[in-house]
């Protein structure tokens, strides 16, 4: 197995242990741990690993490494696209094909599906996915989407492609909440398309934890989620970890109870003093705002190519326009990206993303260029079905004549770790500090 000599050194000072203790813990010289720790990935035989998890009581997968280090920009052709199809059946018929986008190893790649189920036939509805996703119609021919048992006009819909102005613009596209059952058909005879990019689900950690819980304990927290999470209830249990309940709480800050009860029944207006109350007892007041949401009856969000067509904004020299997005999914981006340049050097050509980015060239010749793990300048060159995944904060550039799907996620730098850093006392130090960190705790081995 491939070892993650940082994972290990972070584990020694999260246990608290020197690295003499770990050898003799482990059972093994001390000079194998100290090589370990001195070098970089390190192939290790699984008997070796296991003893040194079982030291640092962590599972053997909490100290390996994962992916590829350096790694800036991943791509593929055309060609390589069409090698990874693979016919799906469902409903006894040929339903689907489906093809990988580009992405690094043990990552999730976007995937294409040439939609096959014919339009004088119902679709059978999957059973959804934790990940929530962003949907688009790439033509030419137009597609039914149906998103429940009964058909209404929120679970029964068509995907529209775009045979207008803009063609850039290449269809309708929309974002599916997690476990949202779906399904496509074609609504005509022409032969149809989907891009669709699942991404990360924020929810994932704590739905793996919560696998773990007693049945009882689990009860419990589906009942406070089957609240809704108000900002009182969401209050009270926060107030409670501390050592509070409302009345306490408002003492502490100098208020009567019903004024900090009334700054939670309107938490904008009441933003002072949840402030306040959030300095004295330690809490994080912006959990308590109200999420903005937008979406329909069965959690979809929804953009058709008019809507899309009216977003058109210049990016530097790209022009771009919104596919569908969601407040409540705010890791979950898509553009519409035209690109008409010969690649000379222009203002704002530079792109630079917190997180990662997938592309898709959907028209003409494009090239990508980057800069590498050692800061020089690489590119390569993509026509129509060609892919590209770009790390976050890789600088990166296209030039050529063509169209490009581009989506983003959350799986770097996302929401919840913005969220984190703005929390974070000196976060840039921190950093520094926990970049490949070898430091051990700070005992003598004795």
């Amino acid at each position: 197995m491939l070892v993650d000599p940082f994972k290990v050194a972070h584990w020694m000072n999260a246990r608290k242990h020197t690295a003499t203790q770990v050898a003799e813990l482990a059972g093994v010289p001390g000079g194998t741990l100290t090589d370990l720790l001195g070098g970089g990935v390190a192939e290790v035989d699984d008997a070796l690993l296991g003893r040194i998890a079982l030291a640092l009581r962590v599972d053997p997968a909490q100290l390996c490494a994962q992916g590829a280090r350096d790694l800036t920009v991943v791509h593929q052709s055309a060609e390589g696209l069409a090698a990874t199809c693979r016919p799906i059946q469902r409903d006894g018929i040929h339903f689907y094909n489906y093809y990988s986008m580009a992405a690094p190893p043990g990552r999730v790649a976007p995937v294409i599906l040439d939609i096959l189920c014919p339009a004088d036939r119902l679709p059978a509805l999957n059973n959804g996915h934790l990940e929530p996703a962003i949907t688009v119609n790439l033509g030419p021919g137009d597609i039914h989407g149906r998103w429940g048992e009964e058909l209404t006009p929120q679970t029964w819909q068509v995907l529209h492609a775009n045979s207008g102005d803009d063609p850039w613009i290449v269809g309708d596209s929309y974002v599916e909440p997690s476990y949202c059952p779906h399904s496509y058909s074609l609504a005509g005879a022409a032969p149809a398309r989907i891009v669709s990019y699942t991404g990360q689900s924020n929810m994932a950690p704590v739905i793996e934890e919560a696998n773990t819980w007693s049945d009882s304990a689990y009860a419990r927290y589906l009942e406070l989620l089957d609240g809704g999470l108000p900002p009182g209830d969401l209050l009270d249990l926060l107030l409670a970890r501390r050592g509070y309940q409302r009345s306490s709480a408002a003492d502490a800050i100098g208020l009567d109870p019903a004024a900090l009860d009334k700054a939670v029944s309107d938490p904008v207006a009441g933003i002072p003093v949840l402030r306040a109350l959030a300095r004295t007892v330690g809490l994080d007041y912006r959990l308590l705002l109200p999420a903005e949401r937008s979406h329909d009856a069965v959690g979809k969000s929804y953009r058709d190519v008019p809507d899309a067509r009216a977003s058109r904004r210049r990016l530097g020299p790209y022009e771009v326009a919104s596919m569908a997005s969601a407040p409540h999914l705010p890791d979950l981006t898509g553009l519409y990206l035209r690109v008409h340049s010969d690649g000379s050097e222009v203002s704002g050509a530079d792109l630079v993303e917190p997180a990662e980015s997938h592309y898709f060239v959907a028209t003409g010749v494009l090239t990508l260029d980057w800069d590498n793990a050692q800061g020089q300048r690489q590119s390569t060159t993509l026509t129509a079905d060609g892919s590209a995944w770009v790390g976050p904060f890789v600088r990166h550039r296209w030039s050529g004549d063509g169209a490009l799907l581009k989506f983003g996620s959350g799986s770097h730098v996302g929401y919840l770790d913005l969220v984190e850093l703005t929390n974070t006392y000196a976060p840039a130090a921190t950093a520094r500090r926990g970049r490949r960190d070898l430091s051990s705790w700070g005992y003598d081995e004795g």
